[in-house]
């Protein structure tokens, strides 16, 4: 079964990086290091989640009385993270037809913005260049479900820091942790200082279990064990035995170290960036040149070059959920990412991010894919596609009989 999302290496990748980790002494400051020579960036801190990283960062720059704004239609790791800075939080809507936050409109100033990139996609300069952006004392470009460039870090003014997340799910997965890219200096203390008393010490048996945690995970998403796992954890969610919410300040990425495995699955997922960059892009061309007969149905994501995390098509949201199942059907699992929060925002207020929620179909894009595989994809979401449409006529003329 093709994953929704898999790691850039395969288990017998990552058994080399735990023979090559024995023999790293760099540490954390070696892949630190790095991160600044690679990016062109002043400094890099290594952080236990980039939701930290966020709330670390609004928390020392921004006052109590100031606003945090945040796209509505996002992770609800990054509305915790705002939520846990203490600040008022005001959510912003999409553009129309778009993934991406809304940068139009004002504030009293002094306040914070985080501008999520939805896996992958880049603001535009005109985006940045509105006041809402120009006027923050601080801006986040979360970059958590992107592969970053030099480029990008030539964005940053001020204070400005970027995060990355080497989480499940993410380019550049590494097990957990992620990266604060800063130019400013007081910011890269702070997140040194606050990140060195916040993380716990841990125990031999601890680091271990961590790291049986990257190996297991990454063998589950072996095609040939994963609609098993799959399917159990869709059965205990759907059961309601599954209670687990990654979105807790108690949770790891709040408080877990780094092991030398995954520092050194992080610096080889650096040293081959260029290379899933390109592999992401060339296999995003491939979806668009396959799907282009069937741009009418469905809307295909802006080309704009990126390095996606998911190749995200919208859907009609009548039928998304029988696209989905066909395509389980089919040997094919996809994302739809992310849910309206409906217990923070209401849906008339934010219209383009509710209608964003119901649309969305996230569509594998692992390095580890080929031409062969995403037209096979494309063939299946081209029947799903016509038959979510009859189903829908159906129902119609049923209705109208």
């Amino acid at each position: 079964m093709i994953p929704r999302h898999r790691p850039p290496f395969g288990s017998g990748a990552l058994a080399c990086t735990a023979i090559r980790s024995l023999f790293n002494s760099g540490g954390v400051d070696q892949l630190e290091r790095q991160y600044t020579q690679r990016l062109g960036v002043k400094h890099a801190v290594w952080l236990p989640s980039a939701r930290y990283g966020i709330t670390r960062t609004i928390s020392f720059h921004i006052t109590s009385g100031a606003e945090v704004i945040c796209s509505a239609f996002n992770c609800g790791a990054v509305h915790h993270a705002a939520a846990e800075c203490r600040r008022t939080v005001r959510f912003a809507d999409c553009f129309p037809d778009s993934l991406m936050m809304d940068c139009s409109g004002t504030t009293s100033g002094g306040h914070a913005v985080i501008l999520s990139e939805m896996f992958g996609h880049r603001f535009s300069s005109v985006d940045l260049n509105q006041s809402l952006i120009q006027d923050a004392r601080l801006r986040i470009f979360d970059m958590a479900m992107a592969i970053p460039e030099a480029a990008d870090m030539r964005r940053m003014q001020n204070s400005d820091v970027t995060v990355l997340s080497f989480g499940l799910g993410k380019s550049l997965y590494s097990g957990w942790g992620g990266m604060a890219l800063t130019h400013c200096d007081e910011t890269s203390a702070m997140l040194l200082r606050c990140r060195d008393e916040d993380l716990a010490s841990s125990r031999r048996l601890g680091r271990y279990g961590w790291n049986a945690d990257v190996v297991l995970r990454t063998v589950a998403h072996e095609p040939i064990l994963y609609r098993q796992i799959r399917s159990y954890q869709q059965r205990r969610k759907s059961e309601g035995t599954d209670r687990h919410s990654p979105f807790t300040i108690k949770s790891h990425e709040w408080h877990r170290p780094p092991t030398p495995l995954h520092v050194t699955r992080s610096l080889q997922n650096l040293e081959q960036s260029a290379a899933f960059s390109e592999r992401r892009q060339s296999l995003s061309d491939e979806y668009r040149k396959q799907l282009s007969a069937c741009s009418d149905c469905i809307q295909l994501p802006p080309n704009d070059r990126s390095a996606l995390s998911h190749f995200c098509v919208r859907v009609p949201g009548y039928g998304r959920e029988i696209i989905q199942q066909h395509l389980w059907s089919q040997g094919i699992d996809v994302g739809t990412l992310f849910p309206f929060p409906h217990e923070t925002c209401c849906v008339e207020e934010f219209p383009h991010a509710a209608l964003a929620a119901t649309e969305v179909l996230n569509l594998p894009l692992s390095t580890q894919l080929d031409r062969r595989i995403v037209i096979r994809i494309c063939d299946a979401l081209s029947t799903a596609i016509d038959l979510a449409a009859t189903g829908r006529s159906v129902t119609q003329s049923g209705v109208a009989a």
